[in-house]
């Protein structure tokens, strides 16, 4: 989606942007809808030898001044293709996870020796790529991801319709996550946290877990529904499963919850933040990046049920700091997290 809304916002800005994905891919059907021309011309791995020859051709006859990947797996075969094409053109890498692989053998050292700049979606994902990557400190850079302001804007969704929808009662205060329903996002310390504050806090709450599980990993969703059940929560949770309104239903939460135990970002963090939620986050990893702990929000040990609820209790109690918090925290997604913000740092990073 990064590479989509990149790709659609330098082509507003007056570039010439093409799109090289995989064939049959969900994304090569996602650009055309936003008009952005795209070409299924990256094969597997078994297909290695043919793609080279494709991609070459390609790049000769398009000649580009800049080539930009988001997968580093990509460079065995734009590497070669570049080389075969003759071509000029700037090659820059934006990585996304982190690797526990060094990559400094003579293979490696040649196929990045290629890549002019190398991006880092935060700051923790810097340190793993300096680490494991034979590329110079010089060439690694933070760009952030961005988010359309436009769409993650509260003025143009109606909170109150929401709540109806899911059945909140008008003096809940409604406690929320949204993403992956996966190991690692924080769901069971999320309900579990849930209980601890249905258990001490006077208020009434009420807590909605957005999103739904990844194909092949529905049998932690369905773990996460039992864990309701077992601990006497159905009355308070809700599950709304897949849901491509995510910016609506974040105009009804009064706090967001991000207990994920090692982002390398936190891009629905993010989002929510657009969206004038105040949060409680986990204070690892690329979260880093996003909050400020008592400035934007309220930063809590990851994996840590007891910490969450005590971040969440506090924020639920005291209405004048998730005030604060939201408006802060807008503020900070509009300075440095705008899909704008980002494309206009590419464009300098290109111009160079």
């Amino acid at each position: 989606m990064q590479a989509l809304l990149i790709s659609r916002e330098l082509r507003n800005r007056g570039h010439d942007v093409s799109l090289l994905c995989a064939p049959r891919s969900a994304i090569l059907k996602e650009a055309g809808a936003v008009g952005v021309p795209a070409f299924g011309l990256l094969g597997d791995d078994k297909q290695a030898f043919g793609t080279i020859k494709d991609l070459s051709k390609f790049l000769k006859s398009y000649d580009f001044d800049v080539v930009h990947t988001h997968l580093s797996h990509d460079l065995w075969w734009l590497v070669p293709a570049l080389k075969l094409s003759s071509s000029h053109s700037k090659l820059f890498l934006t990585k996304h996870m982190a690797s526990g692989v060094k990559k400094t053998d003579p293979l490696h050292r040649f196929l990045y020796g290629r890549v002019q700049d190398t991006f880092a979606i935060s700051n923790y994902i810097r340190g793993s790529v300096l680490n494991t990557c034979p590329v110079p400190e010089k060439s690694v850079h933070v760009l952030h991801p961005g988010i359309s302001l436009e769409t993650f804007n509260p003025a143009l969704y109606s909170g109150a319709e929401v709540r109806n929808e899911l059945s909140i009662p008008g003096n809940a205060l409604l406690i929320g996550m949204t993403g992956r329903i996966t190991p690692g996002k924080g769901h069971e310390e999320f309900l579990r946290a849930a209980r601890k504050l249905t258990d001490s806090s006077e208020l009434d709450l009420m807590f909605v877990i957005i999103g739904g599980a990844s194909h092949g990993e529905e049998s932690f969703e369905t773990r996460m529904e039992e864990l309701v059940d077992d601990l006497a929560l159905t009355d308070v949770v809700r599950f709304t499963g897949f849901r491509e309104d995510v910016p609506r239903l974040l105009s009804a939460l009064d706090i967001f919850a991000f207990p994920s135990h090692e982002e390398s970002f936190g891009l629905a963090l993010v989002e929510a933040m657009a969206m004038r939620v105040p949060a409680v986050a986990s204070s690892s990893a690329g979260v880093l990046d996003i909050v400020l702990d008592r400035q934007t929000g309220i930063l809590v040990s990851p994996k840590d049920y007891n910490a969450l609820a005590d971040g969440i209790g506090r924020l639920a109690s005291d209405p004048d700091s998730r005030i604060r918090y939201a408006a802060a925290g807008r503020e900070r997604v509009e300075r440095y997290f705008s899909i704008q913000y980002l494309t206009q740092n590419l464009e300098d990073y290109y111009a160079q």
